[in-house]
């Protein structure tokens, strides 16, 4: 046998074989008991029709270095599942699927010529693996070649082998998806009962997998926007998300680690220099990004720089607070105005500064009533602290020469009821380390804590994170698979749930992590109460915002300039897609889920949650200049804003005397002589400095799993492109269309940070992910 062959000929292809093959393909036309089997005299080509079905999986972890498959079991796909006439049998395809790396895998059917065009399909997946050790695997798309035509299926999801495919919930997935071939549709537009029925039982499962908390049974952080209640299988809701959150905050690893540096690290530093050390040294041991570092050290070259604290009220985390003063009088600055030297103003008077609209201010009205932290001060420091809340605002002038510059603070510890005590910067030619100085010094350090936490609770969690919630949940729960909308919306939303989920627990459960280091942290409630007293839905439309704020005319307020850029380019992509979707207004009108959408995050979001005239959000939409705007502003508020905001935490936040959060001293009383002493007692003692950096490291890192607006291969990041869900060549073209839009703005920002010693690079397209995950 090994030493013939036979050749064999197929077309124009030839093959040899050893006879010993030979031998073992003719067995295979023998039955077992010896008797051969007979073949059909002819087919009916009209019975029968070939299906060839194409799973792409995997791409999740694009810069994972081993290949991982998911081989444990079967994919099964049904297509025209509910169908009285054309639903097909089980489909099983078996094969090593990519879990991490993206990959395809094909299977050929023979199908009833009853099955037609696939127009839905029902995908679910089996485990040969015990409970214990099954994985979920994310699907990217399904394709059906059928009669020369290509349908497509996008997925974008995880699925969890239930094995048994029972219809319910849990482990963090749907027991199986039903997904809507090509662009999708809307439900009034659908012909077909089964479609229709697969829709209904589409939000059924994610309804019950998505519950909203209720006031009854949740206690709620103060007046704070609906949440997905946070109990077992809705916890794990796309369940790899979750897992990618702690995964890469690294935040759960922080407690284990406290538990080493507790007792090891310093009391307290006895210069300011050492806090720079202090990042570096950190940054060297936990293996921190060293690009990340290094612009976190040129910070802390310019902490103690009046034009750098106004250039970062302009292009730090909490750039979107500061607003127009358009008068003094009977305001809070009524009391310190006399203290503003001559020389700040430059010979004007602060009245005709304000009819010039060069001043501005930034309050921080959200700790207003908020009692003193440090409960968690004796565990980690070893003794018992407070760390004072204290109202402070800072006003600033835009000079002649277009710097913002602060020119007086004022500091109220309201909690003890200490007098209010105003500062200003002293005269050019003062000493460095005169008492002048050190006194602007410490004043600064007590607003720029109260800034930090300002921004940590209100700018950043509960604007960039707790709205952006409500958006996800009530899209998921009435937008069908298949509906457009949620496909627009799908890449922006994808695994917001869980990530606000596991941040809830860790940053306001029982971790508290934010009682840990914010000098707000223990009174979170009242914080969140005073922020949302005042949110409105207004607030999340950029034109408008910024227009209300009196910015205009801030000269290098580059948070400004390229949000509005932003706006204007993701108005005109959703435009376009809006106007595929809905070819009248009487269309928007019609559509019972978008409306559903629409009036659930009115009510579950805010109207049921006592806030005031419902936060200003609409109950239903009749215009398609008002779903373009409400639409803009949830896509830009999950991607752009959250980006602009967390992105640079770190760089501006882990020099803690540039931005400390907490302080331990009182602030000082009016005309007090402030020592270089005196300022180092009253920052945070090492530990909490490193519970601070640790944490805006981990949050402003991007992780394996983000997807920006345009991709970038230098960064390995992956864009927008190829992780929407259009399938359909006029979407396509948005897209594309959107993208080109995207790199003209990287090519302006570029330009304009050529030869800066501190970029404003945050909201590069390649810097910005499509959707919030940390």
């Amino acid at each position: 046998d090994l030493l013939y062959t036979i050749k064999f000929e197929q077309g124009n292809r030839s093959e040899t074989r050893p006879t010993s093959r030979v031998h073992q393909m003719l067995k295979h036309f023998q039955a077992s008991t010896g008797k051969r089997k007979t073949v059909p005299e002819e087919i009916s080509s009209e019975d029968i029709c070939p299906y060839t079905i194409l799973i792409q999986t995997g791409s999740y972890y694009p810069q994972q270095t081993a290949v991982n498959k998911w081989h444990e079991g079967s994919v099964f796909i049904t297509i025209n599942p509910y169908s009285e006439h054309t639903e097909s049998r089980d489909l099983e395809i078996r094969g090593s699927f990519a879990a991490d790396s993206e990959g395809t895998v094909s299977a050929d059917f023979w199908l009833p010529v009853t099955v037609k065009d696939p127009k839905l399909i029902k995908i679910a997946i089996k485990s040969k693996l015990s409970k214990l050790t099954r994985d979920v695997l994310y699907i990217r798309r399904v394709t059906v070649l059928y009669e020369d035509s290509k349908f497509t299926f996008p997925v974008k999801n995880y699925l969890y082998p239930y094995n048994e495919l029972p219809e319910k919930t849990g482990n963090g997935c749907l027991p199986f998806l039903l997904v809507r071939e090509g662009a999708g549709t809307l439900l009034q537009l659908e012909q077909e009962n089964f479609l229709i029925q697969a829709r209904n039982k589409d939000l059924e499962m994610t309804r019950s997998m998505l519950p909203w908390n209720g006031p009854d049974k949740e206690e709620r952080p103060g007046l704070f926007p609906g949440f997905v209640k946070q109990e077992g299988k809705q916890e794990g809701y796309a369940e790899s998300f979750a897992k990618k959150f702690s995964q890469k905050t690294g935040m759960m690893a922080l407690t284990n680690l406290l538990d080493d540096l507790l007792g090891v690290l310093p009391d307290t530093f006895h210069k300011v220099e050492q806090y720079a050390a202090f990042i570096r040294q950190n940054g060297d041991e936990q293996g921190w990004s060293k690009m990340a570092v290094h612009a976190a050290l040129r910070v802390a070259t310019l902490y103690d720089d009046d034009e750098e604290l106004g250039r970062e009220m302009l292009c730090g985390p909490n750039a979107p607070v500061i607003k127009q003063v358009k008068t003094v009088e009977g305001t809070r600055w009524e009391g310190g105005v006399e203290r503003i030297p001559e020389h700040i103003l430059e010979g004007k008077t602060l009245e005709d500064a304000v009819k010039q609209e060069k001043i501005f201010e930034v309050t921080n009205d959200n700790l207003i009533g908020v009692k003193h932290g440090g409960k968690a001060s004796k565990l980690l420091a070893g003794e018992k602290q407070t760390w004072y809340v204290v109202l402070a605002d800072c006003l600033f002038y835009v000079s002649d020469t277009s710097k913002l510059l602060p020119v007086l603070i004022r500091l109220e510890n309201r909690v003890d009821n200490s007098p209010v005590t105003f500062w200003c910067p002293p005269e050019p030619d003062t000493e460095k380390g005169d008492h002048d100085n050190l006194r602007w010094m410490l004043a600064k350090l007590y607003f720029r804590s109260a800034d930090f936490n300002t921004h940590a609770l209100c700018t950043h969690y509960a604007r960039a994170h707790a709205v952006n919630e409500v958006f996800a949940v009530a899209a998921y729960r009435n937008l069908a698979n298949a509906h457009p909308i949620l496909r627009l919306l799908q890449p922006h939303i994808q695994g917001l749930i869980p990530v606000q989920l596991q941040a809830r627990k860790f940053l306001l459960g029982k971790s508290a992590m934010f009682s840990k280091f914010l000098a707000a942290g223990d009174d979170v409630k009242t914080v969140f109460n005073n922020f949302f007293k005042t949110f409105n839905f207004r607030g999340l439309i950029i034109p408008e915002e910024a227009k209300n704020r009196g910015v205009s005319g801030i000269p290098g307020y580059h948070y400004r300039d390229d949000t509005l850029e932003y706006w204007n380019i993701l108005q005109s992509y959703v435009t376009e897609m809006v106007n595929l979707t809905y070819p009248t207004a009487d269309d928007i009108v019609q559509d019972i889920e978008l409306q559903n959408f629409i009036r659930e995050v009115m009510d579950e979001g805010y109207r049921y949650r006592g806030f005031p005239e419902s936060a200003g959000f609409p109950r239903s939409i009749a215009t398609k200049e008002g779903l373009i705007e409400y639409l803009t502003a949830i896509i830009f508020n999950i991607s752009v804003y959250h980006a602009a905001v967390n992105s640079e935490a770190f760089t501006y936040y882990s020099f803690t005397p540039n931005a400390p959060s907490c302080l331990k001293l009182p602030p000082p009383e009016q005309d007090e002589i402030v020592t270089m002493d005196r300022i180092l007692s009253t920052l945070p003692v090492p530990v909490i400095s490193f519970i601070s950096m640790d944490i805006t490291y981990h949050l402003s890192s991007f992780s394996l799993t983000d997807k920006f607006y345009l991709s970038s291969s230098t960064l390995s990041r992956q864009g927008i492109v190829g992780e929407n869900m259009a399938v359909a060549p006029d979407q396509v073209e948005c897209l594309q269309r959107l993208t080109g839009r995207m790199r003209e703005l990287r090519k302006r920002i570029e330009r304009r940070n050529e030869g800066k010693y501190l970029k404003y690079n945050v909201l590069n397209p390649e810097n910005v992910p499509i959707a919030t995950q940390g």
